[in-house]
């Protein structure tokens, strides 16, 4: 069921104006899709042509889907009962192609008589017409258990999910392919290195294969950026970056890799890092899990803000460098969290979340539709921004690539400090758009480096590590 958002004036609002007429105003439009007596809850919101679908779970043991059109109107809501299934956990939506919708899911089946001892869990795959009619269902099982988590669109019109098999010690991370009619076209086990298992938790389509995010066993190792070919065949690994989380991975029009989760990650799609940025409000960190590329290479990413024993919503805009250029924290009773971020045709802000309680009661989703920002904070001066300095990869295991945002060459001087401020190397910049360093010399640590450009008429700082 739909319902206007009369009563969630009183939930939602913009810092602090809490309640007034301007804080109101920005809102274009604000539903709540749930009932009364159950539980619908919001995991992951798809841009799709004529609005937007919103994938959770009603009641715990069935999938629910709703669609919105742009002005925030119900086409459509679909609740699929799941064949003795007592618990389903949404844990992807994407749309191929033709505009079908395919849901991962993990489920525990419902033991037969009900006494009898807790069945293994299984992976589901359900892919559906964009209507939301069921097209077909899948089941990955295994005697010691299964599970189908992050899914992506394959390069090849395929669908790629990742997940695992078996149990305990003897779990296997696995990435698996199924063609467009659902059949198993192969498993591949990607551990995190010989001697460790570990398990997969997000991927992202790159060319020629997938980036895939691998964390180890034990909480001491650095989680890694696995590349796989297109048969699932390993290549190559970056460390993770430090700061750079792995909620979301998608590509961006210019060829990279954004990552949020936590903060905001720029990288290559080999998984080097361009850039790192972490973001506050009201002076605790916002853990960002949602973005969406916005025209002129800016971004909009959603998250959730602590608030003690609640979490609140809050969404940032931010330049193509990571600089924060408006952000607004929203702030009711209950817990809330981001399911998806996206634009209307008319270029406002559309953030789905759910909530607990909701406003129609228990768990509901919710959507609402923000006045896109025409005047951004000016954070940085222009020149300044495009000026700014980027070392990749950061970690590096020998040499790493210095990069200026205008692409123009790179002047002057370099000198590297270690962490008590002691010189351990200088040199000159080459004077091409790209100036290689190599560290293969310095021992693993922590250190300083300190660019001057009389071109740029900058002095600039970078904090790098040598593994």
């Amino acid at each position: 069921m739909r319902h206007r958002f009369l009563l969630v004036l009183l939930f939602i609002s913009s810092g602090l104006l809490l309640g007034t007429a301007p804080a109101r105003a920005q809102f274009r439009w604000q539903r709540a899709v749930g009932t009364a007596q159950n539980d619908e809850t919001a995991d992951y919101m798809l841009a799709v042509p004529g609005g937007f679908v919103k994938v959770g779970e009603f009641n715990y043991n069935r999938l629910y889907l709703s669609k919105v059109n742009y002005q925030g109107d119900t086409v459509w809501t679909k609740r699929y009962a799941l064949r003795r299934v007592q618990d389903v956990d949404a844990r992807g939506l994407i749309a191929d192609a033709a505009g079908n919708l395919i849901v991962s899911a993990i489920v525990v089946p419902r033991p037969v008589p009900p006494t009898a001892p807790p069945l293994p869990t299984q992976g589901l795959l359900v892919k559906l017409t964009p209507a939301g009619d069921t097209l077909w269902t899948r089941r990955v099982a295994d005697p010691a258990g299964a599970t189908l988590t992050a899914l992506v669109p394959g390069n090849d019109g395929s669908y790629v999910a990742v997940g695992d098999v078996g149990s305990g010690l003897n779990t296997f991370p696995v990435l698996r392919k199924f063609s467009p009619a659902g059949a198993l076209l192969w498993t591949q086990v990607v551990p995190y290195d010989n001697t460790r298992n570990g398990y997969l938790t997000n991927l992202v389509a790159v060319p020629n294969g997938y980036l895939v995010v691998s964390l180890s066993d034990t909480s001491n190792l650095r989680p890694k950026f696995i590349t796989v070919d297109e048969a699932g065949a390993y290549q190559f690994f970056r460390f993770v970056p430090r700061d750079c989380g792995s909620a979301q991975l998608k590509l961006t029009s210019q060829g990279g890799v954004i990552a949020v989760g936590g903060g905001i990650t720029q990288l290559t799609v080999q998984g080097d890092s361009v850039w790192s940025r972490a973001y506050r409000q009201v002076n605790a960190f916002l853990g960002l899990t949602r973005v969406a590329e916005l025209p002129g290479g800016r971004y909009l990413a959603a998250g959730e803000r602590s608030n003690g024993f609640t979490k609140d919503v809050g969404f940032v805009v931010v330049d193509a460098n990571g600089a924060l250029l408006r952000d607004t924290l929203l702030v009711r009773p209950g817990t809330e969290n981001v399911a998806g971020v996206g634009l209307t045709p008319a270029g406002d802000y559309v953030v789905a979340l759910g909530t607990d309680p909701g406003p129609v009661g228990y768990n509901d989703q919710i959507l609402f539709a923000y006045r896109s920002w025409a005047r951004l904070l000016p954070a940085r001066a222009p020149a300044e921004t495009a000026a700014r300095l980027a070392a990749y990869p950061n970690p590096t295991i020998g040499e790493l690539t210095l990069e200026a945002g205008d692409a123009r060459p790179l002047t002057g001087t370099w000198v590297l400090y270690d962490v008590l401020g002691r010189l351990v190397q200088h040199g000159l910049l080459s004077g091409q758009a790209r100036h290689h360093l190599s560290l293969t010399a310095v021992p693993a640590g922590l250190y300083l480096l300190r660019v001057t450009d009389p071109l740029r008429r900058t002095v600039q700082l970078l904090r790098l590590e040598k593994l």
